[in-house]
């Protein structure tokens, strides 16, 4: 007989579905916090996809009831919830609570609760959804993360003696609440949605964000706060010194924000990442929207095949995005970017303990581990190589990469440029002798495009000499090596994507209005100028009402580079600083946030990383 393994279904899949019509997402795993809100009908139900989601998610479709007071913790419904409340009317609907070990049998469409313990220390909260001759039935989410085989996700036994019933799970039950006059309620009508009293429909709020400064009398530490024998960090302190002030301000600067900020930043992200990945479907369909991205032709086709092939080959990307306060605004996607992901990741967090200020965790709380994460996917590759240019900025990434891939248990070499890489074979190895499979790279892909047609114009663009160097375009475009970020990613990453998405997504609130050409529309407010391909802030103006001053300009090294214009959106002024929000996305989900901040209306790469706190209350 065959067996076949059981897959883990992602994040944000379905991984069953009970009475009739509710469906159990996947969470991924035990660890991931997506700090997600879930609203259905303007009712919000819990975290996107914890258990306690699905408890209130099928209380309200099944029996038109929810449940309030018990934000986060499955366990204290057995100790503080005493009734539903019905949303059509705002009755009062009783729970019966059952110990484990009542002379009671369970019944259908019960509570099961579940106590705190240190493998679930939220507790649990699942449907019993049958009871049948030595087992119930039940349905959750957030426990296992396997397809369901039937309308259920676990039998359990039951077991009767001494005129009692036991649930008998691996985990402690406290036991049963059942539902009281159960049989006069009944399934949301979703024809009749404007029933539910307003009472149970909430507004999302945005949030906030303050910038706070410790006094420069104790910020005149310095000490050893960081790691001298890790190579990331030792090489932080020769670029950036040892002392804790910024030496901008001789101050210890920092941002807090709340947590509905936090939640708003994590949904609008994995939105917008969705959008960015319809976008990209449709340039790649669209041989007239894809020549305003400025691709060499040649490269078309494999950049489509990476798409059809790779689209979950990849690790990081950022959104810049912009908060005023009351709105969230998306400037770009940096989605073939890993700058500043040391600070964000580990230097705000350490400077954080060291300072020991408020808080109940930083902004990038998460991004360390899932990255550590997602790398385990790739434990059958023996190296990966990480392939990079001489800057100071990139080694440092690199560096930070080497510590994530030896947490996920994965070797690794650092590779400059392509001096540490050789023809054997028609194989490209390394010094070691190990064949390259797998690279994570921090070149642009328009460098390697140039490196190509450059190698194309000296008629060596086929050269594969033994114990030669191989040339970036032959590692990078190699149909034999994978390559994180991959190929499709040149999409997402130019700039020429923002007027793509504008015109599948008018007026969508995340977004600015962005044009391949000045139009009269954006005339009529401030806009900015900026070219298609580039970083750092580089070549980017920003233009009054009509272009009849300029406000700021920057230049740089991308000025003949095609421009695309968007709309201005005026970022608040924190004591004379202007943060720019940095939020990751790690293999196509939300992992955290950074801030840069600067005097200038654009930032740069000059531009502070400044450590973000949040408190929660």
């Amino acid at each position: 007989m065959l067996h076949r393994r059981r897959e883990v279904v992602p994040f944000n899949e379905i991984q069953g579905v009970t009475s009739t019509n509710v469906c159990a997402y996947s969470n991924g795993d035990d660890h991931f916090f997506s700090v997600e809100r879930h609203y259905y009908h303007g009712i919000f139900l819990g975290f996107k996809w914890e258990c306690i989601e699905f408890a209130r998610r099928w209380l309200l479709m099944r029996k038109s009831c929810i449940f309030s007071g018990i934000p986060y913790a499955a366990a204290d419904i057995w100790t503080k919830l005493q009734a539903l409340e019905r949303v059509t009317d705002g009755k009062q609907i009783p729970l019966i609570a059952h110990l484990n070990g009542t002379s009671d049998k369970p019944k259908r469409d019960s509570l099961l609760i579940y106590p705190r313990s240190p493998a679930l220390p939220f507790g649990h909260v699942a449907i019993i959804c049958d009871v049948v001759p030595g087992y119930i039935r039940i349905a959750e989410q957030n426990y296992e993360y396997y397809n369901w085989s039937d309308d259920y996700s676990r039998e359990i036994p039951l077991r009767f003696e001494n005129n009692c019933y036991y649930i008998e799970d691996q985990h402690e039950v406290y036991g049963w609440m059942e539902i009281d006059d159960i049989e006069n309620l009944e399934p949301l009508d979703e024809t009749k949605l404007d029933l539910i009293l307003k009472q149970y429909q909430q507004t999302n709020s945005m949030g906030t964000l303050e910038r706070c400064v410790i006094p420069s009398k104790t910020s005149t530490l310095s000490f050893a706060w960081l790691n001298e024998n890790d190579k990331a960090e030792q090489l932080f302190m020769q670029l950036y010194g040892t002392d804790l002030i910024r030496t901008d301000t001789n101050t210890l600067p920092f941002y807090k924000a709340n947590q509905d900020l936090l939640l708003n930043i994590g949904g609008v992200s994995n939105e917008l990442h969705e959008m960015f990945l319809h976008a990209t479907e449709y340039v790649l369909e669209n041989d007239d929207v894809l020549r305003h991205f400025c691709i060499p032709e040649v490269f078309w086709p494999k950049i489509r095949q990476s798409w059809l092939n790779e689209k979950q080959l990849t690790m990081t990307g950022r959104f810049d995005l912009a908060f005023n306060g009351k709105e969230i605004k998306v400037f770009e996607y940096n989605a073939d970017s890993a700058s500043a992901l040391f600070e964000m990741a580990v230097i705000q967090e350490k400077w954080a303990q060291t300072i020991n200020f408020e808080r109940t965790f930083m902004s990038a709380f998460q991004l360390h581990n899932i990255l550590v994460k997602n790398w385990k996917k790739f434990l059958s590759i023996k190296r990966v190589h990480i392939l990079i240019d001489t800057d100071q900025e990139e080694l440092l990434t690199a560096y930070y990469m080497q510590n994530v891939l030896k947490d996920a248990g994965i070797d690794s070499k650092i590779c400059i440029i392509t001096n540490d890489l050789y023809w054997k074979d028609s194989k490209i190895v390394d010094g070691d002798g190990y064949e390259v499979e797998l690279v994570w790279k921090l070149w642009m892909w328009e460098t390697v495009f140039s490196n190509y047609l450059q190698c194309e114009k000296e008629g060596t663009l086929n050269r594969q000499n033994n114990g030669e160097h191989p040339y970036l375009h032959q590692v990078l475009l190699n149909e034999h090596i994978k390559v994180i970020e991959p190929l499709w990613k040149v999409i997402p990453s130019n700039k020429a994507i923002l007027p793509a998405l504008w015109l599948l997504y008018p007026n969508h609130p995340n977004l600015l209005r962005s044009e391949y050409i000045l139009t009269d529309e954006l005339k009529q407010v401030p806009f900015v100028k900026k070219p298609i391909v580039g970083r750092c802030g580089h070549n980017v103006t920003l233009f009054d009402v009509n272009g009849e001053a300029v406000i700021h300009e920057t230049q740089g090294i991308f000025i003949d580079r095609n421009c695309i214009y968007q709309e201005l959106f005026s970022l608040t002024n924190f004591d004379g600083y202007y943060p720019i929000i940095g939020s990751w996305i790690i293999h196509g989900l939300f992992g955290g946030f950074g801030i840069r901040e600067d005097k200038k209306l654009i930032t740069d790469a000059e531009s502070p990383v400044t450590a973000c706190c949040i408190v929660w209350k």
